[in-house]
């Protein structure tokens, strides 16, 4: 959504009428908090793959760049980028450098990737190692990692239980092939303390399952996985479909230990292509990978530059992603409107997990899931009315109020005494939501009384970090 589309909305709200029963909510235009938002697409396009390692000081992007090593694109903001050369090619391949993922390892940082080795004309595994995160990375093997005799791309890394390394990866649909279809399988496997070495045969995790994960037809894919490990559980995430298809796009299994076995969430696929007034308006989102700031967990992902006529042509995005109090993930995209920026980079946080609210007690309201995507509509708090309340006043300048898809109009009241009117009708753009900007106050309670029974996925009550 434009910002100009977005001042008409709350434009439209300030000129609402207020309840008689309350002061005038001291409204700001929302210009005044533009720099708090940020948009996707980013500004790094033309790549695939794309993977964010996030630091102290700053963001640092990689990505599958061509036939002539990897970049790194440097931002403090995710808005404006900075690219630098951070692996230059390698005797031993002869192109396809794809997938590359950076990770601090001991006193520096490690890189996995894919490369077409040379020697055998085979998509394979390689490693390289640098000091600083910009690199630049230099293979300590002069080969690929490993040669399982068959074609190996998309590698992550993560550990066990007792903080061991383990490998990722997939063995390419390329050399695969079952009952004469070419597959892509998701496999892990366990590495020397160093990295340089696979440990034991590797374990196969999953293979392409189900109607949605076998659209492509006679080529099918399981890839671009990335892990995340919560309460115990490691959550496998991966692409599924060809890369071009507008139906590519990331689903998440679950198991009890990095090497499985998985089972399959039954809210997939978690991210997927969008479609508006019959047109495709977000394509192809996938191969993602995860980052956090602060306490917030974010994944990066790729869409197709041009939705009518995907491509190899992609573009960066980010969204927030996260797991509900049962344990189900998700990811909340892919989104077009301007979404907050993540808070611990603004010195702010929401305060809203904080509030008591007793029409809300599966916390739906403040569990970092504002509800856009389609398999988190079980997520969403229902009703008419609600009330929070804080032990502590919590001081805000800003609420931000996501409902999905749903149209919503009522009343706000701050502290039982500032009201407003609000209204929001979705424009149909993914990731539209109610933004009021308002003078700084101490806040005690909050309170939204709707004309009829809505669905909101969360609400942003901003404050600064304590």
């Amino acid at each position: 959504m434009q910002w100009t589309a977005v001042l008409l909305l709350v434009c439209l709200i300030f000129a609402l009428p207020l309840s008689a029963s309350g002061e005038e909510l001291p409204l700001l235009d929302v210009s005044e908090v533009q720099d708090r938002f940020v948009s996707n697409p980013r500004n790094v396009k033309d790549i695939g793959d794309p993977f964010v390692l996030s630091l102290a000081d700053g963001y640092h992007v990689y990505a599958t760049g061509g036939p002539i090593g990897f970049f790194t694109w440097q931002s403090g903001d995710m808005k404006t980028f900075e690219r630098k050369k951070a692996l230059q090619k390698l005797d031993w391949a002869s192109g396809d450098y794809w997938a590359p993922e950076v990770f601090p390892w001991k006193d520096g940082y490690v890189m996995l990737y894919t490369a077409r080795e040379r020697k055998s004309g085979s998509l394979r595994t390689g490693i390289a190692f640098a000091d600083s995160p910009e690199g630049p990375f230099t293979d300590p093997l002069g080969h690929p990692l490993m040669d399982l005799g068959y074609a190996t791309i998309d590698a992550t890394l993560t550990t066990d239980a007792e903080g061991s390394p383990i490998l990722i990866f997939v063995r390419d649909c390329s050399e695969n092939i079952v009952q004469g279809r070419g597959e892509s399988h998701i496999y892990g496997v366990k590495l020397s303390d160093d990295l340089l070495s696979i440990q034991g045969e590797p374990v196969l995790l999953l293979t392409p399952q189900g109607d949605w994960e076998i659209r492509s037809g006679d080529t099918r894919w399981n890839e671009g996985p990335a892990v995340v490990r919560y309460m115990d559980r490691w959550y496998l995430f991966y692409s599924v479909n060809g890369y071009w298809m507008k139906e590519y796009s990331v689903s998440v299994a679950s198991a009890d230990s990095p090497l499985g076995s998985y089972t399959r969430q039954d809210t997939n696929p978690l991210l997927r292509y969008v479609e508006k007034d019959g047109n495709v308006i977000v394509s192809g989102p996938g191969h993602n990978a995860f980052f956090t700031s602060g306490e917030e967990l974010f994944t990066s992902y790729h869409t197709h530059t041009y939705p009518q006529a995907p491509s190899g042509n992609r573009q960066l995005c980010i969204d927030r992603a996260g797991f509900h109090r049962d344990g189900t993930a998700f990811i909340a995209g892919p989104t077009l409107a301007p979404q907050l920026r993540p808070l611990h980079e603004l010195h702010c946080r929401n305060a809203m997990p904080l509030a008591f609210c007793s029409e809300d007690p599966q916390g739906f309201l403040g569990d970092g899931d504002p509800g856009y995507a389609p398999s988190s509509l079980a997520y969403r708090w229902k009703g008419r009315s609600l009330k929070a309340e804080w032990d502590q006043p919590v001081s805000s300048d800003l609420i931000v109020i996501c409902p999905g898809s749903s149209p919503l109009s009522g009343t706000l009241t701050l502290n039982g005494t500032w009201t407003c009117s609000v209204e929001f009708t979705p424009e149909g753009i993914p990731g539209e939501s109610l933004i009021l900007p308002f003078r700084e106050m101490e806040i005690t309670s909050m309170a939204l009384d709707l004309d009829t029974p809505g669905e909101i996925g969360e609400i942003y009550v901003v404050v600064p970090e304590s």
